[in-house]
Order: structure tokens, then C-alpha cells, then sequence
């Protein structure tokens, strides 16, 4: 199966692309796919914080946070999109 990861702001710079196609075996995760996608210390150390996702870091499904599903433990599809970004503030 394949999901698409797209990134916004410093995490375009972190991971190198914009968005990037993930093959995956059926039944991964949210959490399989960053941890795929964490491949370096730096990048593991700007998303996790131990096992957790960093309080600042949003990832939606499909154009809906995590949180609202199973949270990293969320199962993907083929198809899916994921969207990764810090947390946005303003006023």
C-alpha cells in the first residue's frame, strides 16, 4: 500500500521534500510511518519525545488530527494522506 506524508513549514527543510510516497506494508501505522520516516537523530528528536509525538507537532489523516482517531496508534490505508506541522498559534 502507499500513503503520501506531505510537510509544511521547517519540516520541508527538515525531511528534505515537500511531500514523499510511502510504501507500506497493510496494517502500519501512523507511528510506523514516522518512524520510517525519522531516519536520522535530528529528525527523530524534532517529532519524538521518547514514544510520544511531541506536544507542538500536528498530524492529521485525511484532514483530520490523529487525536481524533487512535493517535500514533492509528492504522493506515492505501491512500491515505498524512500532514505533518507544528502547532499553529495566532490571534
Amino acid at each position: 500500500m502507499s500513503v503520501k506524508v506531505k510537510f509544511f513549514t521547517y519540516f520541508r527543510e527538515l525531511f528534505a521534500v515537500k511531500e514523499k510516497e510511502v510504501a507500506l506494508q497493510v496494517g502500519t501505522t501512523v507511528r510506523d510511518v514516522l518512524a520510517v520516516l525519522c531516519d536520522s537523530a535530528e529528525r527523530r528528536s524534532e517529532i519524538f519525545d521518547g514514544g510520544k509525538l511531541k506536544p507542538h507537532i500536528v498530524v492529521m489523516k485525511n484532514g483530520a488530527g490523529i487525536q481524533s482517531f487512535q493517535g500514533l496508534e492509528t492504522p493506515l490505508k492505501d491512500g491515505d494522506v498524512l500532514s505533518v506541522f507544528p502547532l499553529m498559534g495566532g490571534g
